[in-house]
């Protein structure tokens, strides 16, 4: 690849491909292009991150209210509904260590 005197790079057929200005702004547009790639990965992240903070506090407050209204003044509504929420942890828990906790706990 021959340089011409104004500084454009020709290639074998004569053909000019690009000025040094032009491969320099191209250059800089690359890297602008880069940068932004990284910020919008690093800004994707965190979103995912908060996701699944809101995620993990949606679940124990949620956690927290069926304890609260299992543990109320009236034992047999208190049983009826704790019987509730055993079949619900049955049907949906299918780690057998997270299982024989919530045995070991009373809540199936």
């Amino acid at each position: 690849m021959a340089v011409t005197s104004c500084g454009a790079a020709l290639d074998r057929k004569g053909g000019v491909l690009r000025t040094k200005n032009s491969g320099d702004k191209v250059d800089a547009l690359r890297k602008r292009a880069n940068e932004i790639k990284a910020a919008l990965g690093a800004v994707q992240a965190k979103q995912r991150k908060q996701e699944r903070l809101d995620d993990r506090r949606l679940k124990l407050l949620i956690g927290m209210a069926v304890v609260a209204d299992v543990q109320c003044d009236d034992a047999a509504e208190g049983n009826q509904r704790k019987a509730y929420i055993a079949e619900v942890l049955a049907r949906n828990t299918v780690s057998e260590t997270a299982r024989t906790f919530l045995k070991v706990k009373g809540w199936l």
